[in-house]
């Protein structure tokens, strides 16, 4: 490899007033040439760890991957023969630092934070899945991180890419909806419901042949190896997941912290499936749960989001204004968002979207939503023109723009996801938020959930 090319494509992500290569620089053939080709290696490639090498593949190069577990490796290596395979994600840094551009890390969310600051140390920008780490204080070390590396950062919520995301911020900025007062989202689809599998853990297990257990574990506290743990399962136990809130919030409530550009919230209180007890259970998420977020605006004026999931959804209250017949999409096969949505309460209207990227955004009733695009109230908005999520992480690196989903650009509701994770395990407790201090100021329960223990060996170097 070229040293200046790499010199190049690290420091893109950093400086200013950077030009995009001329014309005459790109290949004859009309194929990208070796000095914009991103490279990146993958760290997890199971189940979103291998769509996103796919999808990177697609718009820069995947050289190399690591992952703990043989069997999600072997997959990923028939999908990307040309990459090397490792086993420590260390090991790779070490020996093709000098060719990688860029991380792409899709491990569970107690394995994010290591990986990510060690990769900015090194001079690489950093694709991370949501919801960036798995506790407040190890996402502000990787804000703080980003903006000390200057590196292009992004964020794994695809929607944000989504040309409905701008429709959506576009119509709130307008005033369509008048000032925003009340939010309920909902997320219907179930967790794995840990709470039912905990006395599975008293039984011994052989840890599988092709799995490193003791390192999948990491900087969390030890626990013996059990397949409701993994693969696929550990996002519902509080050792190394976020439930529910980390999973799906920075999707469904994104499009509000977008257009609001909110703050975290000041007040968190949770219900939870009955029965569930905080010591009892102290390693498993409740598997249902209704949050609610208490915001104080710029203008002092407050706004509450309420989330629902599972059970708690057929709680969510219908909006006079939807039409008799129609269904909100709080229960599945819904016809105004299916397993995830929300309706968007304003001084001047109502508005209901989907899942990602405030997908099928629709001002309620239909009647309202014809008129307003008959009189362009709604008028035009600015498409983003991304529509790729991978690639506006990589026309970000190449352009030294920031990208769209950047670490700083969704702190913000990356924390308010943590603290619902936080408020599900002290339920009934309004929870009082310092964002300045980083402490919940009533409850020291919670705020011992706010900074990591690590274990031995697995520490983060700040």
């Amino acid at each position: 490899m070229q040293a200046g090319r790499r010199s190049f494509l690290r420091t893109s992500g950093g400086a200013a007033g950077f030009m995009i290569l001329p014309r005459r620089l790109i290949a004859a053939s009309g194929e990208t040439p070796p000095s914009e080709t991103v490279c990146a290696v993958g760290i997890g490639v199971g189940g979103q760890g291998r769509r996103n090498l796919q999808g990177f593949a697609n718009v820069g190069k995947v050289i190399a991957f690591a992952d703990l577990d043989a069997r999600a490796a072997g997959a990923a290596k028939k999908e990307n023969p040309g990459a090397k395979v490792f086993d420590d994600y260390r090991k790779m840094y070490d020996e093709l630092g000098k060719d990688t551009d860029a991380v792409i890390i899709a491990t569970p969310d107690h394995w994010h934070a290591l990986p990510a600051l060690e990769a900015m140390q090194r001079g690489k920008h950093v694709y991370l899945e949501k919801p960036l780490a798995r506790t407040v204080w190890e996402v502000r070390k990787l804000l703080e991180g980003a903006a000390r590396y200057k590196v292009v950062t992004q964020m794994g919520n695809q929607g944000r890419s989504f040309e409905s995301n701008s429709v959506f911020a576009s119509w709130v900025q307008r005033g369509v909806l008048g000032r925003i007062t009340e939010v309920h989202a909902w997320v219907t689809q179930g967790m794995f419901n840990s709470q039912n599998h905990l006395p599975d853990l008293a039984k011994e297990y052989p840890v599988p042949k092709e799995l490193d257990w003791d390192r999948w574990v990491g900087p969390s506290p030890f626990h013996p190896y059990n397949p409701k743990f993994a693969p696929g399962a550990w996002r519902a136990w509080t050792p190394f997941g976020t439930g529910q809130p980390g999973d799906m919030a920075c999707h469904v409530l994104d499009p509000i912290f977008t257009a609001l550009r909110l703050p975290p919230p000041t007040t968190i209180q949770a219900e939870v499936t009955p029965g569930w007890d905080k010591q009892k259970h102290a390693l498993a998420y409740p598997n249902d749960s209704r949050i609610t977020f208490g915001f104080e605006l710029v203008n002092r004026k407050p706004l509450s989001i309420l989330w629902h999931h599972g059970s708690f959804c057929k709680d969510v209250p219908r909006p006079p204004e939807l039409e008799e017949g129609r269904t909100l999409g709080n229960e599945e096969g819904g016809d105004l968002g299916g397993r995830a949505g929300a309706i968007v309460y304003g001084t001047e209207n109502t508005l209901t979207y989907g899942s990602h990227g405030a997908e099928a955004c629709r001002v309620i009733p239909e009647e309202k939503m014809k008129g307003l695009v008959q009189t362009k109230a709604l008028g035009g908005y600015r498409n983003l023109g991304v529509g790729d999520h991978h690639r506006d992480f990589v026309n970000a690196i190449k352009t030294g723009r920031t990208a769209g989903s950047d670490f700083h650009a969704v702190g913000a509701e990356v924390e308010t996801a943590l603290l619902g994770a936080i408020a599900i395990r002290n339920p009934g407790v309004k929870l009082e938020w310092d964002a300045q201090a980083m402490r919940i100021t009533n409850c020291p329960e919670a705020d011992a959930m706010v900074t990591p223990s690590y274990r031995q060996g697995y520490e983060l170097n700040v």
